[in-house]
């Protein structure tokens, strides 16, 4: 019951924030489409996603940095809530969130599609909705892990080493594919995509059980 009550409080506190913030990333991503060259396969659409990944972002950013600005979270603290509570519900608002902002996203793209306002690939499938959501999901948690953990101050600034870090670990991704011996591995993930997904569904759940014990130590809750 409380962790209904505290995704209750946020989804209250972030109802101002998150349609202006849609309409924001509706219009960016309009202005920047004309200005793209339509002729590059997947252009559009990785651009919508990249529109979505900011919203990732500032979704993480707006939920925490209000709650650290005012002290909510550490009046909370000594409320009878669990550390575990307080966490779980702060994931869920995030998720919530997320999940909502793609899916509006994505239903502007098909929207536009259908209107004949974008005549551009790919069709909109159940599939890449759930890949989609998965992957903001997933962007977004590690965001919110940070911020829990280290507080967002100083994690507004730990995903730009860790965006290097990704980007490494993609360009040479056959190599570290070879010396771990993940050849197996990743041809079963390739071969089956929802095995994929659902493996990142357990990364955003380790996420969340990281937060809770990390937290549970922690004098100072923000």
């Amino acid at each position: 019951m409380n962790i209904f009550r505290l995704i209750a409080k946020d989804l209250r506190l972030q109802s101002y924030f998150f349609l202006p913030l849609v309409a924001l990333e509706i219009a960016g991503y309009l202005a920047y489409i004309l200005q793209m060259p339509s002729h590059i396969p997947g252009v559009a659409f990785g651009l919508l996603h990249g529109v979505a990944l900011i919203g990732d972002f500032l979704i993480c950013f707006r939920t925490m940095i209000a709650e650290e600005k005012n002290r909510a979270l550490m009046f909370i603290k000594t409320l009878p809530v669990s550390t575990a509570e307080i966490v779980v519900a702060k994931f869920a608002v995030n998720l919530l969130l997320v999940c909502l902002n793609t899916g509006l996203l994505l239903a502007f793209w098909e929207g536009g599609r259908a209107l004949g306002w974008i005549e551009l690939s790919p069709h909109v499938t159940a599939y890449l909705v759930a890949a989609g959501l998965t992957y903001h999901c997933l962007n977004n948690a590690f965001f919110v892990m940070l911020s829990l953990v280290f507080s967002s101050e100083r994690a507004v600034w730990l995903p730009f080493p860790a965006l290097f870090v990704l980007m490494s670990v993609i360009l040479n991704f056959d190599r570290i594919k070879i010396a771990l011996h993940l050849e197996i591995l990743v041809g079963l993930l390739q071969r089956d995509s929802l095995l994929f997904l659902t493996l990142l569904w357990i990364v955003i759940a380790g996420f969340v059980m990281t937060c809770c014990q990390s937290l549970r130590y922690k004098r100072v809750f923000a």
